[in-house]
């Protein structure tokens, strides 16, 4: 991707699944399989001589397994065979060193996240102050996390933006391209624009993502009033049906993440809310087109 232009002329293929979203499928899986088997997790725990702590680890993806204990918790639940293979393959794929993000040595939050939005196959978002990570350019990137001033070291910026670009593949992905659906207040493109060096690129750059079938932007004018997110930004990540759940990130000074269902869907009804008081995508493009012109 050229600094400051399209990515549209790239082809990219996805990923296989990522090993953080592995593991949170066998956690998932073998959580499942031992409420079925009316197991509780200290039962389970005692099974693989561990803390009741690490028995949580493991089912909500937070730690691997080793293969004498999947070997011992498929015994004690009672799967047969064929299950058994398929979380040996699980536990396989999820041993296997971590994907692109690792060569980044992001925060262990951030990892996490992009982790899953590189498997995701939609994402919902919304933003107040900031144009979002997959529409920016490298120049706005860079000057975002450079006005961070001590929160993100000079040796750090660099890292960051070639992670945020590298994210952007997804956007222009062949076989699999990422649907994306945001929601951006007036005030984070209004902001980009006070910054003659990096507003209009970036701008421009929006527009023509926006024309994308898997891209849709729409904005949040100030004549909304005050709307129902107030408090910040978020996203939810959604995966095919027999992947995973949805996956909620909530922006803060370290990143609030989440895989509580009950709480994603309070996420989910905001978003449409949200949605409904913005302006509908073609008028969303207008009005950028016309903010572009007066500049």
């Amino acid at each position: 991707m050229k600094r400051g232009g399209s990515t549209c002329g790239y082809h990219h293929r996805m990923p296989k699944p990522t090993t953080t979203l592995r593991r949170r499928q066998l956690g998932a899986e073998l959580e499942e399989l031992r409420k079925k088997a009316d197991v509780t997790r200290k039962q389970a725990a005692v099974v693989l001589d561990c803390a009741d702590s690490r028995m949580g680890h493991i089912e909500n993806g937070r730690n691997a397994i080793r293969k004498l204990e999947l070997d011992a918790l498929v015994q004690m639940y009672g799967a047969d065979a064929e299950r058994h293979q398929h979380l040996e393959e699980l536990r396989q794929e999820a041993s296997r060193r971590g994907g692109w993000s690792s060569t980044y040595r992001l925060p262990s939050w951030l990892k996490t996240y992009v982790d899953m939005e590189t498997d995701a196959t939609l994402v919902r978002s919304f933003e107040v102050e900031v144009i979002p990570g997959l529409l920016q350019t490298e120049e706005y990137a860079r000057r975002v996390h450079v006005v961070a001033g001590s929160m993100v070291g000079p040796d750090e910026v660099e890292k960051f933006v070639a992670a945020r670009t590298r994210r952007q593949l997804r956007l222009i992905d062949d076989e699999a391209p990422l649907k994306f659906d945001t929601v951006v207040s007036e005030a984070a493109f209004r902001r980009a624009m006070g910054d003659t060096e990096v507003g209009p690129a970036q701008l421009a750059h929006v527009i023509e993502l926006a024309q994308r079938p898997n891209v849709t932007v729409q904005v949040l004018p100030y004549t909304a009033g005050l709307h129902p997110s107030m408090s910040g930004a978020f996203s939810v990540l959604t995966f095919e049906d027999d992947v995973a759940l949805p996956f909620g990130h909530q922006e803060n000074a370290t990143g609030h993440i989440t895989n509580d269902q009950k709480e994603i869907r309070l996420l989910v009804e905001l978003w449409d809310m949200l949605r409904s008081q913005a302006l509908p995508p073609e008028e969303s493009r207008q009005w950028l087109t016309e903010v572009a012109r007066q500049t």
